[in-house]
This record gives C-alpha cells, structure tokens and sequence, in this order.
C-alpha cells in the first residue's frame, strides 16, 4: 500500500514539475554510514542533465559531518567531477565547501537553516561562476508519520563574497519517502533566480535515492 502511495505521489510531483516547463534533470544519490553517535560520513555522487536530457556534468560528493548535539552539527564536502563542453571534451573540476547546520522540531514540524561556505554556485548553468560564496539555506518541513512522507519547502540566499552582494537565489518544493530504515526516495522541483543580472531562471526537476548502511 505504502509502495503504491509513494509512486501516486511522485508522478503528480513529476507531472507538475513538467508542467512548470522544466529545464532541466537531476539525479542525486548518497550512501551514508554513522561513525558512534557523532560522526557521519558519506558518497553522493550526481548526474545532471539540461534540456532534452543532454548530458551537463556529472560527480562524486565525499561529506564528512560532525554533530554537536540535537541542535548543531558541522560539515564539509569535496565534489570531484566533469563538466565536458559541446565537443564531448572532459572537463575535471574540483570544488569545496565547509557548513554548519542548526534545526528546531516542534510536533510535527521541522525547521532548518544552513550556512555554507563555498567556492562555486551549484546552479548547473553554462555561466556558473568559480568565486566564493556564503549560501544561507532556510527549510521547512511537515513529517506525515503515518506514511512516513516528508514534504518540504526550501528558501536559499546566494551572496557572492568577491561582489559583496545577493546575486542568486534558490526557491525549492519537494518531498520524501522513507521506504525502510534503510532506503529513502525524493523528487523535488527547483527555480534557480539570478537577482541582479538578465539571465534566464533556471528551473529543475530532480529524484534522489538515500541509502543509510
């Protein structure tokens, strides 16, 4: 029954999200495993399309997190990937970024908020900026319990340090599945704003696929 639910909701996602004219494609996937009760480490490797499903850049995601408690935790991550230009060519990049995460459950739900530091945008366009960046993240988030369902909505903040200015924004629609202890499944929908340039918005439909050992 759960199974059927699950594939209900993700095509009415997945039909909306076609709707809205959608850019572009993205698949995300992480294998993640606790070290005790503070550490966690992970792989999430990405494969990201643009439009007609042509092939934009794929990679690997090593994640390292520290949790402090109930309320803090801190990060960091290393993506290793390529971004081949109109030729097939292979372009290897290799980018950073260190974060601290804080969050607040009141019944129900979930609110967070992510501070990241990082040298690149992460918005998959053709003009994606090697600069620095402070990414504030803000989410909220509703857990259905009785069918282990988790949507979600997400704000985020892009200010480039070199320009000393809110350049992008991120606006986010998504939702969760937990199949088991183990597994999880998600489909999102993404708008990537640029603020103060004439560029096209980006928009995105995505599916991910956890695996906690």
């Amino acid at each position: 029954m759960h199974t059927k639910r699950l594939f209900t909701v993700v095509g009415i996602l997945l039909f909306v999200c076609n709707a809205a004219n959608a850019q572009r494609t993205w698949f995300e996937f992480e294998i993640s495993k606790s070290l005790g009760e503070k550490f966690e480490i992970a792989l999430a490797p990405e494969i990201r399309f643009k439009e007609d499903f042509e092939l934009h850049e794929y990679f690997f995601e090593p994640k390292i997190e520290y949790k402090f408690n109930t309320y803090f935790a801190l990060g960091a991550n290393y993506r290793f990937g390529n971004n081949p230009d109109k030729e097939g060519n292979a372009q290897w990049f290799g980018r950073y970024a260190l974060e601290g995460k804080t969050g607040y459950d009141f019944k129900n739900l979930e609110f967070g908020f992510r501070l990241r530091y990082t040298n690149f945008d992460d918005f998959g366009g053709d003009k994606e900026e090697r600069t620095n960046y402070l990414r504030f993240k803000f989410q909220l988030q509703y857990d259905i319990k009785k069918i282990d369902l988790k949507p979600y909505v997400a704000y985020e903040l892009y200010r480039n340090l070199t320009e000393g200015e809110f350049t992008k924004a991120r606006w986010e629609a998504g939702l969760e599945y937990k199949l088991n202890k183990h597994h999880r499944v998600g489909a999102y929908y993404r708008l990537n704003d640029y603020l103060v340039s004439d560029d096209d918005n980006v928009k995105i439909v995505g599916l991910s696929y956890k695996y906690k050992i």
